[in-house]
C-alpha cells in the first residue's frame, strides 16, 4: 500500500485486458467533493423525486479482451508469518476469492515486504487470528520470518482457488542470493500458478537508514534490482519478472521499461484515488467524482508499456492510501467506486487490477481471518459486479444522463451480453437504453437485472447484491433478479440514488 509520503460469481458471480473506448458523462449535478455526510444521507430519506431522464447508447463495434485473470487482491508479505491464513484448510476465504472469480491474481508484497525475510526453517507460532496489515504507512519496529510451510500453504490455497500468484521479494532489506533461493522455492511449490516475480515494493518511496528524508534515487533502485536479476534469473528463467511496482513515477516507469527490455515481461504500479486518511477532501463525494488523475496515471503507465511492448497491470491499489479512511472506505460509496474503477482501468488497457487490503484495515475487501471469522465489506460487492465482465469485450457506452454523474459499461461473450450501470448522483434516473443487434443476444427478449445497493452511501454494512450478503463462511446465492424487456433493441432501466445494476442475458 502506499505511504502516507505518497502524494496522492454458472451466474455471474462465477465469472471472473482491456479497450480504450469512447464514453461520455455529462455531469453537472453532484455536489462538490467535500459535500458532507448528512446531506448525502439526506438523499435516501427525502420525499420522492420524478427520475431524470437519460439515455445510453451502446457501439456495435467489438473492443479488446478484458482477462479471465483481471481481477485481483494484494496483501501484505508478512502475512505469510502466519501459513495458516493462506493454506488449504482455509475453504471461507477460498470461498470470497471464488465469488470473485474463478480465475483471478492474487499479489503477495506491500510496504511490509521490507520487514520480510525468507526463512525456510523457521519455527511457526500463530497468533489467535493470524492477520497482518494492511499497513497504514508506519512501517514496523521488528521483522517477520517466512517459512517455507507459508509457501508450501500457499499453494494449496491457489489449488483451492483456482487463481495465480504475483510474489514479491525484499529488494530494500534483502539480498540477491537469498531472495534468488526464495524465488526457487516459491516457483517450484507455486508452479504454473505464478504468474510472476518483481523486486520490491514502491521503490521510488524508499527511504535512506542513515538519512530517512531521503529517497532512493533510481540509479539506486536500479543497481540494485539488476543484482536482484542476475541472481534470480538463472534459477528460474521460465518465470516471467514484472515490475518495477511504483507508487506511481512515470519517469523511472520509462527508464524502467527501456533499459530492462527483454528482461521483464510485465509492467506493475500502484494507483490510489486520494489519501492519506487525514485530508478533509478524502470523502465519499470526492469518491465518487470522475478522477482527472487517474487516466494520467494509468494512461501514462499503459503507453510506456506499449510503447516497449510490455503489458500494464495495476499492482496495488484502492480508495485512500494509508490503509484507508473510516466513513470513506468502508462505506457503500467504495462499492460505487470499484465497480466504475476496475471497469474504467479495463476500458484504458490495464491487464488487471490487484486491490490491496487484509487484516481490518477499512478498504480491505474482506476482513477478518479464517480462524475468526471473515466479512465481506461494501468494496466487495462492487468488485463481484465487475468481476462478472472478466473475459468480455468491452463495447463504448455513450451516456446522456441529464447531466447527473452516471457512467455505463456493456461487454460481450460468446454466448451472451451485459451491461453495468453506475447512478453516483443523489436522485433517481430512468434511462433508455439502445443496444445493437449483437448485444441483444442470440434469442433473449430480455435481460436479467441484478442491483448493486445499500441502506446509505454511508452504509457499512446492509450492501446487497441481486437482493443477498454474503455470508461469514463465503456462500451467496442471489435473490432478487428483474426481468428487463428489450424491444426493438431498447430497454428501460431505472436506478435509485446511489446504486448499480448489472444487466445480463441469460449466456453471460
Amino acid at each position: 500500500m502506499n505511504r502516507p509520503t505518497h502524494p496522492e460469481m454458472g451466474t455471474p458471480s462465477e465469472v471472473s485486458a482491456a479497450l480504450p473506448t469512447r464514453r461520455q458523462v455529462l455531469r453537472g449535478g453532484l455536489a462538490a467533493a467535500g459535500v458532507l455526510a448528512s446531506a448525502r444521507l439526506s438523499a435516501f430519506a427525502q420525499a420522492p423525486v420524478s427520475p431524470v431522464a437519460g439515455s445510453v447508447v451502446v457501439s456495435a463495434t467489438a473492443g479488446k479482451h478484458i482477462a479471465a485473470d483481471y481481477t485481483g487482491l494484494s496483501y501484505e508479505t508478512t502475512q505469510l508469518a502466519h501459513p495458516q491464513f493462506f493454506s488449504g484448510d482455509s475453504a471461507a476465504l477460498a470461498r470470497y476469492f471464488r465469488l470473485l472469480g474463478h480465475d483471478g491474481v492474487l499479489r503477495i508484497g506491500g510496504n511490509m515486504s521490507e520487514f520480510s525475510f525468507w526463512d525456510p526453517k523457521a519455527p511457526v507460532t500463530e497468533t489467535p487470528d493470524g492477520v497482518e496489515g494492511p499497513d497504514p504507512g508506519h512501517g514496523s519496529p521488528r521483522t517477520y520470518k517466512i517459512p517455507a510451510v507459508a509457501i508450501d500453504n500457499l499453494a494449496k490455497f491457489l489449488k483451492l482457488t483456482g487463481w495465480k500468484l504475483i510474489y514479491g521479494l525484499n529488494l530494500a532489506a534483502g539480498t540477491p542470493e537469498t531472495a534468488a533461493d526464495e524465488a526457487e522455492y516459491v516457483a517450484k511449490a507455486i508452479g504454473t500458478n505464478l504468474v510472476a516475480l518483481q523486486f520490491g515494493n514502491e521503490p521510488d518511496l524508499f527511504k535512506h537508514n542513515k538519512d530517512p528524508k531521503q529517497h532512493w534515487t533510481y540509479d539506486e533502485f536500479i543497481t540494485k534490482w539488476q543484482l536482484f536479476y542476475d541472481a534470480v534469473h538463472p534459477r528460474v528463467p521460465h518465470v516471467m519478472i514484472a515490475g518495477p511496482d511504483t507508487s506511481y513515477e512515470p519517469v523511472w516507469m520509462k527508464k524502467f521499461c527501456e533499459q530492462e527490455k527483454g528482461k521483464i515481461g510485465l509492467l506493475t504500479g500502484h494507483y490510489y484515488a486520494g489519501g492519506p486518511p487525514t485530508d478533509p477532501k478524502m470523502t465519499t463525494g470526492f469518491l465518487l467524482e470522475p478522477n482527472a488523475r487517474l487516466k494520467d496515471h494509468v494512461l501514462r503507465a499503459i503507453e510506456i508499456g506499449n510503447a516497449n511492448g510490455v503489458p500494464y497491470r495495476m499492482s496495488e491499489g484502492n480508495t485512500c492510501y494509508g490503509a484507508g479512511k473510516k466513513g470513506v472506505s468502508d462505506t457503500f460509496a467504495s462499492a460505487l467506486w470499484a465497480v466504475d474503477f476496475w471497469l474504467q482501468l479495463a476500458e484504458q488497457g490495464s491487464t488487471g487490477v490487484n486491490l490491496h487490503g487484509g487484516g481490518n484495515g477499512y478498504y480491505t475487501p474482506i476482513a477478518g481471518s479464517p480462524a475468526k471469522g471473515l466479512v465481506a465489506r461494501p468494496i466487495f460487492y462492487g468488485l463481484q459486479m465487475a468481476g462478472a465482465f472478466a473475459g468480455a469485450q468491452l463495447h463504448a457506452c455513450e451516456v446522456n444522463a441529464g447531466g447527473k454523474n452516471v457512467v455505463a459499461y456493456a461487454g460481450t461473450k460468446a454466448k451472451g451480453a451485459a451491461l453495468a450501470i453506475v447512478n453516483r448522483d443523489a436522485v433517481p434516473v430512468r434511462l433508455e437504453v439502445d443496444l445493437p443487434a449483437s448485444l441483444e443476444g442470440a434469442s433473449a427478449a430480455e435481460f436479467s437485472g441484478w442491483r448493486l445497493q445499500a441502506p446509505s452511501l454511508e452504509s457499512t454494512s446492509g450492501v446487497t447484491f441481486a437482493g443477498a450478503e454474503v455470508t461469514t463462511d463465503g456462500h451467496w446465492m442471489p435473490k432478487k433478479t428483474e426481468k428487463i424487456a428489450v424491444r426493438k433493441g431498447k430497454a428501460v432501466v431505472e436506478l435509485a440514488p446511489y446504486s448499480a445494476i448489472l444487466l445480463c442475458t441469460a449466456g453471460f
